[in-house]
């Protein structure tokens, strides 16, 4: 009899976590979903591969997405209001990805911002090609704030040069650390694919995200999870997304 000692594992293509916490699906208020009616579409697709919660973070960027706290709730209800009676076995709460700029430093300043889960996380990003000059300064003041700063996406920005030693010096600025899933499927570059390997491989990621804007990139998503390099993420780090 022939044992084929070779045989590849074979993983599900469904989701390790309930909580997906980084997605664009309020409609027409950013670059992800267009239309209500493509937000429940991609919201039934996440509940097949396993999703039971869905905090969806659109983009605060002062010059190109100017929402408000305001806008971002009536976007929210207005989710809700389809949801109801659809049968889709999925909840949704709302964050904001917010762009580190001089507008977000006044949100900060007052208080205004949205974040996700009981501990104040507050998820946002910075340019990809420059690194803000204060951002140091700023992620003090986060965390002086009581805030818990989680960086969206760490393996996409390309001014990390040394992306070791750039990503250990974030968690020792007290950042939490933001895996695309899909980052790791060369679905940002190759470049983003490498650097995610190295953060999944120091053990330094704190959360995973879809970033869905749109539904092939929930086809994408679930064909991520049925390889070792998803799964190698949770034998390597300690996910917090099912605390939110």
């Amino acid at each position: 009899m022939f044992i084929n000692f070779f045989k590849k594992d074979k993983f599900s293509k469904i989701s390790k976590v309930k909580t997906d916490m980084h997605s664009h699906l309020i409609p027409s208020i950013d670059d992800g979903s267009s239309s209500i009616q493509s937000s429940v579409d991609i919201l039934k697709y996440m509940s097949k591969i396993g999703y039971k919660k869905v905090i969806t973070t659109p983009h605060t960027i002062s010059d190109i997405y100017p929402n408000s706290t305001k806008s971002i709730l009536k976007g929210l209800d207005s989710i809700n209001d389809a949801l109801r009676g659809s049968n889709i076995d999925i909840e949704i709460e709302v964050a904001s990805e917010y762009y580190m700029d001089n507008e977000f430093i006044n949100r900060l300043n007052i208080d205004d911002i949205l974040t996700m889960g009981d501990n104040k996380y507050l998820l946002f990003e910075t340019s990809y090609n420059f690194k803000p000059i204060y951002f140091e300064e700023v992620i003090f003041q986060m965390i002086s704030k009581g805030y818990r700063p989680i960086l969206a996406h760490p393996e996409r920005y390309k001014y990390f040069l040394n992306p070791k030693e750039d990503f250990l010096r974030l968690k020792e600025l007290g950042i939490y650390l933001q895996l695309d899933i899909n980052s790791l499927g060369g679905h940002y570059g190759k470049l983003a694919k490498k650097s995610a390997k190295i953060l999944v491989d120091l053990g330094i990621v704190d959360f995973i995200g879809s970033d869905v804007h749109h539904i092939k990139q929930v086809s994408f998503l679930e064909n991520i999870f049925a390889t070792k390099e998803y799964h190698n993420i949770f034998l390597k780090n300690k996910i917090l997304n099912d605390t939110l």
